[in-house]
């Protein structure tokens, strides 16, 4: 008898088991569509086809699709570029996508690029302007160079010409963005800045004197960064494979917590992170504590709340101990515990404007297009944590990044709250 009740048990459980596989088929998967009918053969059919299965995709996996953008619009702009599908390269082809996706307002959803060649320049935009702080042997004169003119335009015009790939940035984003789309020759040429693939930089070199020079872009794989002479690096990037650590300024008695990421770190989980940080601290003479979340572009915002709940239940919960750095990059997961800490703690907030949202679409998730197997990104939640209509977290403190500053390899930020 307990015999055949072990069995019925087994039977019940082997059901139940195959009954949760079959809901979560039907429930967890049925949001993507299968991509079978959408493959072809020829190469103007499989974009096509992929343009259609991304139509009828999107608005069924997105939270809120055209919370911005209209539904008609929307398939007007698809329909669109369905027809210049025989006229287009690829590449343009991947770049009309880009900017379709960009205005639908969310910058998490969106599709990336496939360049194969490039400019052999790398670009921050600072204070002062857009400089050069990277390139390769050739081209080693345009090191830390500002750019004056791209093809005889301002550089800064060039930047705002390419604004409708980034249609949804704040202005904080958009310059930390905007840099990784000047190099790229085809986008370049697909909004109009030149018609061949090379072109003329008007530049300030590090001497101060004026250089015009022409560059023809080279392979990815061909580009490889000129050495820099060594040079002073500020504490913020002293540890630039960490996720999160910390350093004890003992002159000024303030520890400095850096979140670098959103992520847990495998050989040092944040909650054992967190336990050594905290005895630290009470054995020692701490007065201020700094947390920087200026470089954190997210990843899981629960990952930081224990420590914020700490922090807030704590002694550096008062004016003039507690200080929260953000920055242009501080972004998607990091803006949600930057406004946590703005909205439950004393923390004087120093840096410059946020480039995420305080409210905003993200969890990212993904599908792939049926043919180019390109990758979407999309959002599953929405995120409401100020009743404001902003774009973007002002700190108390302004200061923004500077070409300077960067020379010299200091952090007027860390200077600033050190005085203060």
């Amino acid at each position: 008898m307990r015999e055949l009740d072990n069995l019925r048990l087994t039977t019940v459980r082997i059901v139940f088991v195959i009954m949760t596989v079959l809901m979560f088929l039907l429930t967890g998967c049925s949001n993507i569509p299968s991509t079978k009918p959408y493959l072809a053969e020829d190469r103007n059919s499989r974009w096509v086809n992929d343009i259609t299965y991304l139509e009828k995709t999107l608005p069924q996996v997105h939270k809120n699709l055209f919370f911005h953008l209209s539904e008609e619009e929307f398939h007007s702009r698809l329909a669109e570029l369905k027809d210049k599908i025989p006229g287009y390269t690829d590449e343009q082809i991947e770049i009309a996508l880009s900017v379709i996706l960009a205005g639908i307002g969310d910058t998490h959803t969106g599709s990336s690029i496939s360049s194969e060649y490039r400019y052999p320049l790398e670009f921050y935009w600072f204070a002062e302007g857009i400089y050069v702080t990277s390139t390769n042997k050739e081209y080693a004169a345009l090191q830390d160079a500002r750019v004056i003119t791209l093809n005889g335009r301002k550089i800064e015009e060039v930047a705002n010409k390419l604004r409708p790939v980034l249609g949804a940035a704040n202005e904080s984003w958009f310059k930390t963005q905007i840099i990784y789309y000047l190099p790229l020759p085809g986008v370049l040429q697909y909004f109009g800045v030149s018609t061949s693939d090379e072109i003329e930089l008007m530049v300030v070199l590090a001497n101060g004197k004026e250089k015009s020079v022409k560059l023809k872009p080279v392979s990815y794989k061909e580009y490889v960064p000129a050495e820099r002479p060594d040079a002073p690096v500020p504490l913020y990037l002293s540890h630039p494979y960490e996720n999160y650590w910390y350093e004890y300024l003992e002159k000024e008695k303030t520890v400095y917590l850096n979140y670098n990421s959103c992520r847990q770190m495998r050989e040092r989980p944040f909650e054992i992170f967190a336990g050594e940080f905290w005895d630290f601290v009470e054995s020692n003479e701490v007065e201020k504590l700094v947390l920087d979340i200026r470089d954190n572009r997210g990843g899981s915002s629960s990952i930081l709340e224990p420590l914020i709940k700490e922090v807030k239940n704590s002694t550096f919960n008062q004016p003039g101990k507690l200080y929260v750095i953000i920055g242009r990059d501080t972004f998607s997961s990091a803006i949600l515990n930057a406004v946590r800490l703005k909205k439950e703690t004393n923390a004087y907030f120093v840096g410059e404007a946020t480039g995420g949202e305080p409210n905003h679409y993200g969890e990212v998730k993904q599908f792939q297009l049926p043919n180019s197997e390109k990758p979407i990104r999309y959002s599953t939640k929405y995120f409401k944590w100020v009743d404001e209509d902003i774009n973007t977290l002002e700190p108390d403190q302004v200061i923004e990044e500077t070409f300077a500053a960067y020379r010299e390899g200091t952090d007027p930020v860390m200077e600033w709250i050190s005085k203060n």
